[in-house]
C-alpha cells in the first residue's frame, strides 16, 4: 500500500534538480571564499637588453645594459572590493539554496496532487463497477418483464443505455488513473504502481495565517535575488576606487654591478562618469527591478492562497450537502419507489432515474472529496504543512 507520506518521502529522496541547486550553492560559497583573498603573485624571469647584432651579439657579459632578471608582481585588490564581491557570491548561494527548497516544495505538491488524482480515479472505478453490476441486474429484470407487461422495451433499452454510460465513465476513470500514476512515476519510479488506499483522505489545511506566506521558498528566492542585486551595487561602488599593482625585480649583470627595480601602477579613471558611475546606476536599477519582483511574488502568493482557501471551503460545503442531504434522500426515494413497485403495479422508470441520479451524486461526492483534498494541498504548499 502506497500512502501519501510514503509517496512524498520517496519523491524527496533523489531529485536531480534539487541537487543541482544545492551544488550551485556550494559553488557560489567556494567562489565567495576565493573572492575574499588577494590574487596570487606572479613570478617573472628573463633576459633584458641582450645585443643581437654587431660585435657583442648574444654575449650577455660585454654590454652594460644586459642583465638576467627575476622578479615578483601582484595586483593589490582593495579589501572593500574583495568583501563586496564575496558578499554578493554568498547571497547568490543563499538564493540557490532557497531555489532548492522551492523546488522541493513544488515536487511535494506535484506528488500529492498526482497521488490524490490516482486515489480519486480508483474510488470512482470501484463505485462504477458496483453500479454497473446492479444496472445489469436491473436490465435483466426489465428485459424479463417485457413479455409479461411488467416492463416495456423502452425501459429495457434505457437500462441498456445506462449500463453503457456507466461503462464509458469507468473507462474514463481508468484513463485518469493511468495518467495520474504516470505523473507519479515521474517522481517515485516503479513505486507508483503500488496499491493505493480505498478512499480519498480528508486532509485539513494549516491554520489560516496569511503571514506564513512570508516564509514561502519562492518569496525567499525573490528576496535573495534582490539582496544579490543590491550586493552588486556594493561591488560597483568599490570599483570606483582603483587597485594598485606593484612589482619588484632583481637584475644580475655578469660583468657589472647588479640592479634592483621597483614599480607601482595605478589605473587612471579618466572617464569615471561614463564608466564606473554608470555601473552603479545600472546595479541600482537592477536592484529596484528585483525589489519589484519580490512584491509581485508576494501578491501572487496571496492571491493563490485566497483562491485555494475559497476552493477548499466551497468543496467542503458541497460535500457536506451531498453526504448529509442528497445521498440519504436519493436512497430513501429509491427504497420508496421499490416498495411501491413490489406492492403492486408500478413503473420501473422512476427507480431507474433515481439509480442514475444516485450514481452521479456518489461520483460527485468522490470528486468533491478530491477537490477539497487538492485545495488543502495547495494551502499547505503556500503556507505550511498539512494537518492530518
Amino acid at each position: 500500500m502506497l500512502s501519501l507520506d510514503q509517496a512524498v518521502a520517496l519523491a524527496l529522496g533523489d531529485q536531480p534538480t534539487v541537487q543541482a541547486y544545492r551544488r550551485e550553492a556550494d559553488a557560489s560559497e567556494q567562489a565567495a571564499e576565493t573572492a575574499r583573498t588577494l590574487p596570487d603573485p606572479q613570478v617573472s624571469a628573463g633576459v633584458q637588453n641582450l645585443p643581437v647584432t654587431g660585435s657583442m651579439a648574444f654575449n650577455p657579459s660585454r654590454d652594460t645594459m644586459t642583465m638576467y632578471t627575476i622578479g615578483v608582481m601582484r595586483e593589490q585588490v582593495r579589501r572593500s572590493k574583495r568583501e563586496a564581491e564575496a558578499y554578493q557570491l554568498h547571497v547568490e548561494a543563499v538564493a540557490s539554496r532557497a531555489e532548492a527548497s522551492a523546488e522541493e516544495r513544488q515536487i511535494r505538491r506535484a506528488v500529492m496532487i498526482a497521488w490524490l488524482l490516482a486515489v480519486e480515479a480508483e474510488a470512482k472505478q470501484r463505485l462504477l463497477k458496483q453500479v454497473i453490476a446492479d444496472l445489469k441486474t436491473g436490465r435483466q429484470v426489465m428485459e424479463a418483464g417485457v413479455p409479461t407487461g411488467a416492463s416495456t422495451p423502452s425501459l429495457a433499452l434505457q437500462a441498456q443505455a445506462e449500463v453503457a454510460i456507466a461503462e464509458a465513465d469507468l473507462a474514463q476513470a481508468g484513463e485518469q488513473e493511468m495518467r495520474a500514476r504516470a505523473e507519479l512515476a515521474r517522481w517515485i519510479g516503479q513505486a507508483a504502481d503500488r496499491p493505493l488506499p480505498d478512499r480519498v483522505p480528508a486532509l485539513k489545511p494549516p491554520p489560516e495565517v496569511e503571514a506564513d506566506i512570508a516564509g514561502h521558498p519562492l518569496l525567499r528566492v525573490a528576496e535573495a535575488q534582490e539582496e544579490a542585486a543590491r550586493g552588486q551595487i556594493g561591488v560597483a561602488r568599490a570599483q570606483r576606487k582603483p587597485d594598485i599593482s606593484w612589482s619588484a625585480m632583481y637584475g644580475w649583470r655578469p660583468s657589472y654591478d647588479n640592479m634592483v627595480s621597483v614599480q607601482v601602477s595605478i589605473p587612471l579613471f579618466v572617464n569615471r562618469k561614463n564608466r564606473q558611475d554608470r555601473k552603479i546606476v545600472e546595479a541600482s536599477a537592477r536592484a529596484d527591478a528585483a525589489r519589484l519582483r519580490v512584491e509581485s511574488t508576494r501578491r501572487e502568493l496571496r492571491a493563490a492562497y485566497a483562491a485555494a482557501l475559497a476552493d477548499y471551503r466551497g468543496a467542503d460545503a458541497r460535500l457536506n450537502k451531498i453526504i448529509k442531504d442528497a445521498i440519504p434522500a436519493l436512497e430513501a426515494s429509491f427504497e420508496a419507489a421499490r416498495a411501491r413497485y413490489a406492492a403492486g403495479p408500478g413503473s420501473l422508470e422512476l427507480p431507474l432515474t433515481i439509480v442514475r441520479r444516485y450514481v452521479e451524486t456518489n461520483i460527485q461526492s468522490v470528486e468533491e472529496q478530491a477537490k477539497r483534498a487538492r485545495a488543502a494541498v495547495e494551502l499547505a504548499y503556500l503556507s505550511g504543512d498539512l494537518v492530518k
